[in-house]
């Protein structure tokens, strides 16, 4: 009886706190806060309940969660915990917003409405194949505002095309190099080639399109279920990571068809380096995976149809310009340190106002520097492995045993920018004393940097690092009515 007490006081609590009707904006502030607060209470049914309700609310108690001043060592985890989860929402949903395009096509030709749609969207489109297959069709099309995919589908359509992806058997085992805050490569190019007898089937997620293909294992008396995941260009290095999930997976008669077992792949380990300084290798390795497979079992009835497939794919993105590391108050930060996302550090080591009105900050880099050799070096203990031609340029550099110093003076790329309070950017006028070492997977730079002034520039305020960010988000997908070869 006591028990049934309690739990009535606390829903009674909750249904104090609960969004009303024609509740101002003032009043869903005070809910949210005293969510928040709630967090802390001694009773786990009672935070359990806090966490559920600013669950639901979704993205508007963030800032109640991020203006929280607790001191109690696991509500303050609580409240990162949940700030974290909002802000990966948030980042996916960023992500996933499409560029919209208005297609508008009257008699045009195959190659002109290819380059009306790149022109629309900035993105760089390009046919391969056979032209006479398309040399002679005229599309009048009109999209109405749309995503990026859906006006290419919808061309793809008309002008019997597809996006040609190369399908060349892959290793799902086989681990990238070592790239710590990779540089962004240049935007990817979409080719489109005609339609032969593949037979495909479209999912739209926003900025990011899945294909699917079905084959039949008539010796395995399974189906191959095939995901071609094609991100928008704008997000860059878009790779697939694991295979794709599955929610469920219906036949024609409304049967769950279940995964068949993975065959074990052999782990494709490196040849071990000889000990010599140097392997030219003149060759780039394999990044980016666009394709995923899927099996499932028939069963003794050989499934006709797939009627409804649907589930998720996990996709690496790369997001250039995001601030990787923030010194507030820069003028008295000196000694201050801080973390980047990427398990790397930012250090002010000192701050000095000149007297023509210059900023002098002597800052410290580890791990949150570009790759200074855009993945073309890797140093791991006594190797050295270059790809390509690799130029060094300043006062010094040393390669040996302990690794790569470059010092001399920098470049003024990937250094951290000097804001005002009204967040402008002041002009890097010098960069002195610019060392970078490579060693072990590691890299750390140490660079004294000279800010000067615009026109009516505002006192210094911040010191941020900006550049590119790796973020790993799910993509749902689903397809109705597949027909089964």
């Amino acid at each position: 009886m006591i028990a049934r007490l309690s739990i009535l006081a606390i829903l009674l609590g909750l249904l104090a706190i609960a969004d009303a009707p024609g509740q101002s904006p003032t009043d869903e502030q005070a809910r949210l806060d005293a969510l928040v607060k709630q967090l802390g209470n001694g009773s786990f049914v009672r935070r359990e309940a806090a966490r559920k309700e600013l669950e639901a609310a979704g993205s508007k108690a963030l800032e109640a969660l991020r203006r929280a001043k607790v001191s109690d060592l696991e509500t303050k985890r609580r409240i990162e915990d949940l700030i974290r989860r909002f802000e990966e929402v948030l980042i996916g949903e960023q992500i996933l917003r499409p560029k919209e395009v208005h297609l508008k096509l009257e008699n045009a030709t195959v190659h002109q409405a290819i380059a009306e749609l790149a022109r629309i969207s900035g993105y760089s489109m390009q046919f391969l194949g056979d032209a006479t297959k398309i040399n002679n069709k005229k599309i009048t099309l009109d999209t109405g505002k749309t995503s990026f995919w859906q006006a290419f589908d919808r061309l793809c359509a008309e002008a019997g095309m597809m996006e040609k992806v190369d399908l060349a058997p892959q290793n799902p085992n086989m681990v990238p190099p070592f790239r710590p805050n990779p540089k962004p490569k240049q935007s990817a190019i979409i080719y489109l080639t005609p339609r032969g007898t593949e037979k495909s089937f479209v999912s739209h997620a926003g900025s990011v399109r899945t294909e699917l293909r079905v084959a039949r294992d008539e010796r395995a008396k399974e189906l191959v279920l095939t995901f071609i995941v094609s991100p928008e260009p704008k997000l860059v290095n878009g790779s697939l990571v694991g295979q794709a999930m599955l929610d469920r997976a219906l036949d024609q008669g409304g049967r769950m068809l279940a995964l068949a077992p993975i065959a074990p792949v052999k782990q494709v380990m490196p040849a071990p380096m000889p000990n010599i300084d140097f392997v030219i290798e003149g060759r780039e390795m394999p990044m980016i995976r666009r394709y995923t497979q899927v099996r499932l079992k028939e069963g003794t009835d050989a499934a006709t149809r797939l009627t409804d497939v649907a589930g998720k794919v996990t996709l690496q993105v790369d997001l250039a310009n995001e601030p990787l590391a923030k010194v507030a108050n820069i003028l008295t930060a000196a000694g201050k340190s801080v973390d980047s996302p990427g398990g790397g550090r930012l250090k002010v080591e000192n701050v000095k106002k000149l007297n023509n009105g210059n900023i002098e900050v002597q800052v410290s880099l580890e791990n949150v520097s570009s790759d200074p050799f855009n993945g073309m070096v890797i140093i791991n203990g006594n190797n050295v492995v270059i790809r390509g031609n690799v130029v060094i340029r300043g006062g010094g550099s040393v390669v040996g045993p302990n690794g790569v110093r470059m010092s001399g003076q920098g470049d003024q790329q990937n250094l951290p920018d000097l804001i005002d309070a009204k967040g402008q950017k002041f002009k890097v006028a010098m960069v002195n004393s610019d060392n970078t070492d490579v060693m072990n997977n590691s890299i750390s730079r140490t660079a004294t940097i000279v800010y000067q002034p615009n026109t009516e520039q505002a006192e210094p305020r911040d010191l941020v690092l900006y550049g590119t960010r790796t973020y790993t988000i799910n993509v749902p997908f689903r397809f109705e009515n597949v027909p089964l070869p």
